[in-house]
């Protein structure tokens, strides 16, 4: 099954608009497993581990962040087979992982085979700068989910994205178009819109297709607002999702860590379903 339709299944069977950020941050975690006496490439693999025990029931998806895992030594293993735990004890349920790559020729063709072939992932989020030759080869892997980036949450993107092309519509806009019309050939593109810049929703849904899963960027940690997710539902009340990482796998509370992670998903996945309520 491709990755977008496990996505909008999951979404369905077990009601839920929640995608799982899995960031492991030494820091952050909990010290009971920070000092045990192991390597810190274990101590990653042990936490994400249990994150994704307490947490698959709630989620439709996974999304890895690399850059938290090549700061580790053997980095590439631990996401190796973090992603083959995931296959392996929840069939069903993709990862996707966030490198926001782009290049062009033999580079793209090296990033393939690193991220599909060796780490298996499912699905991968993508800087669609360089245009054709970052996204039409990815456009071939027809089973595989490419995120694409258009309109993200970080607060000096408008730099770029929101430069005013000659039609009038801002850059962001066309990169919108391109996923929709150029580069959803086999029906497996996801675009990221942000939940922090105000975007119109209500009028951003109808340009994508039914089909299509979003990802909506920025809630948690950025502070984004899921209100604008009812605007972006599909006529079957999904169709879009929504990804925490820190919120998450990091919860201000007093209770033990495995039950604190549980609760704060079980708790956002309730929150966006409330909100999609609001449009019944």
């Amino acid at each position: 099954m491709k990755t977008n339709d496990q996505i909008l299944k999951r979404m369905k069977s077990h009601n839920t608009l929640l995608c799982c950020g899995l960031d492991p941050d030494l820091k952050r975690m909990p010290p009971e497993l920070v000092g045990k006496e192991i390597s810190d490439e274990d101590k990653v693999l042990e936490f994400l581990q249990v994150a994704v025990d307490v947490t698959a029931p709630h989620v439709c998806a996974y999304k890895a962040q690399k850059a938290f895992f090549d700061v580790l030594a053997s980095g590439h293993d631990v996401l190796k087979k973090l992603i083959g735990y995931i296959h392996t004890s929840y069939p069903g349920i993709p990862i996707i992982v966030d490198c926001k790559i782009g290049d062009i020729e033999n580079t793209m063709a090296a990033y393939i085979q690193n991220l599909f072939g060796s780490l298996q992932a499912d699905g991968i989020v993508v800087n669609p700068y360089m245009g054709d030759d970052v996204v039409l080869p990815l456009a071939e892997l027809t089973d595989k989910s490419i995120v694409v980036i258009v309109k993200t949450s970080n607060p000096s993107g408008g730099i770029v994205q929101d430069v005013v092309l000659q039609n009038g519509q801002p850059l962001w806009h066309h990169v919108l178009d391109l996923v929709v019309n150029r580069w959803n050939r086999n029906a497996n593109m996801i675009p990221v819109l942000s939940s922090t810049v105000g975007l119109n929703m209500a009028e951003i849904r109808p340009l994508i297709p039914e089909g299509m899963p979003i990802l909506l960027a920025g809630v948690g940690a950025q502070g984004g607002n899921y209100a604008d997710l009812r605007n972006l539902l599909n006529s079957e009340g999904v169709g879009v999702f929504v990804n925490s990482s820190r919120g998450i796998l990091y919860p201000q509370s007093q209770k033990p860590w495995r039950i604190a992670i549980e609760k704060a998903a079980v708790e956002l996945k309730e929150a966006l379903n409330n909100e999609r309520r609001k449009n019944e």
